[in-house]
């Protein structure tokens, strides 16, 4: 059984894609945006207002885990020898580079914000039952005057970075009509030719 030409340079066979890498991948997506979500409700909606201490914790704690799982996926990379755009064009591989980095950038930049916003704040890391205090000196005024400005601001970097993912992926899929979209999908589909 033969593949066809699209599968020979954008299959999951050219660039390794592993069930593993994978489902990092979608996790770290989908916590994303719902951290994106839930940080804006957290200044709008009037219940989490209310209950702003444990939102805080779960935001906390789930940034703490995209932190890992995002090391735990660039270590993966590191290993396994993946590059961006491995098979695509010289220009699109320069582009998937590009915006690749900048999200492992923004990731560890907005993380490092939130934590340095936790000691700021004088509460410290949360992780589950562990409490982690952080050795610098409390400065709430600092944090609501500059720090969650610097925060938001990174957020929607990210969230500009993901539509440019997004629409990337799509213009494989539906424009150059390669398996670049489905090889990443978390499930597996029928292979068949994206020119029929």
């Amino acid at each position: 059984m033969t593949k066809n030409k699209h599968e020979k340079v954008t299959g999951s066979s050219a660039t390794g894609e592993s069930t593993l890498f994978k489902v990092l991948h979608w996790s770290i997506a989908v916590l994303i945006v719902f951290q994106g979500l839930l940080g804006a409700a957290n200044l709008r909606i009037a219940w989490l207002q209310a209950h702003l201490a444990s939102a805080i914790v779960v935001h906390e704690e789930i940034g703490l885990l995209i932190l890992l799982l995002t090391l735990s996926l660039f270590i993966i990379r590191i290993i396994t020898g993946r590059r961006s755009g491995a098979g695509a064009q010289p220009s699109h591989q320069l582009w998937a580079k590009m915006v690749h980095g900048a999200f492992y950038m923004l990731i560890l930049v907005e993380c490092a914000i939130g934590i340095w916003m936790m000691g700021l704040l004088g509460k410290g890391l949360t992780i589950l039952a562990w409490h982690m205090p952080l050795p610098m000196t409390p400065d709430p005024r600092f944090v609501f005057s500059n720090v969650l400005q610097w925060h938001a601001a990174v957020a929607l970097m990210l969230a500009f970075l993901i539509v440019i993912h997004s629409g990337a992926a799509l213009y494989h899929h539906y424009v150059l009509r390669d398996h670049t979209l489905t090889r990443m999908l978390p499930v597996r589909l029928s292979r068949t030719d994206p020119k029929s």
